[in-house]
């Protein structure tokens, strides 16, 4: 299945609830990861949905507030503003928010990148496959056990950045 159409990614139905409650209380976030390569990668199968949010205390509230509408507790107001936070919500959804790592790039970087999409049918912001690249290269470096796979990714990236290029 391809996870795009126009300017629509499709994704699993379970989390649309999760990114409509983010959108009610102004949630910034990006979609990054699987579903982000799939934007610009038809032939990359997503099955998670992975959201690089805002480490600001402002936007941890937010996410904070619309996790308790879900019934996702035991999150407080400052729960999201370290930095290389990975959050799975893997329980009642297929979803992770992550916040930027240490050092590049950062989440004003990716955001000011990104491209504007729809999600559920709401308008979302999709990083740019620099960004992808740049994230997929720390997390290489840092999750081991999942290098291969975001190796993939990369060379996926890089391919289908040429072709559009060509275009």
């Amino acid at each position: 299945m391809n996870n795009r159409i126009g300017d629509n990614l499709f994704h699993f139905g379970a989390n649309e609830e999760l990114v409509r409650e983010l959108m009610s209380v102004g949630v910034k976030f990006v979609i990054i990861g699987g579903l982000a390569v799939a934007w610009y990668c038809p032939e990359r199968q997503a099955d998670d949905l992975d959201l690089l949010i805002e480490p600001s205390l402002e936007n941890s509230t937010r996410i904070s507030s619309a996790l308790a509408k879900l019934h996702l507790s035991g999150f407080s107001a400052d729960s999201f503003t370290r930095l290389g936070l990975q959050v799975p919500l893997k329980g009642s959804y297929y979803a992770e928010l992550i916040t930027p790592t240490q050092g590049l790039p950062t989440y004003s970087e990716v955001e000011a990148d990104a491209l504007p999409a729809k999600l559920f049918g709401m308008p979302v912001l999709v990083a740019s496959i620099p960004a992808l690249i740049a994230m997929k290269k720390i997390a290489v470096s840092t999750l081991a056990e999942q290098s291969e796979k975001h190796l993939n990714d990369i060379a996926l990236l890089q391919k289908c950045a040429a072709k559009t290029l060509l275009q």
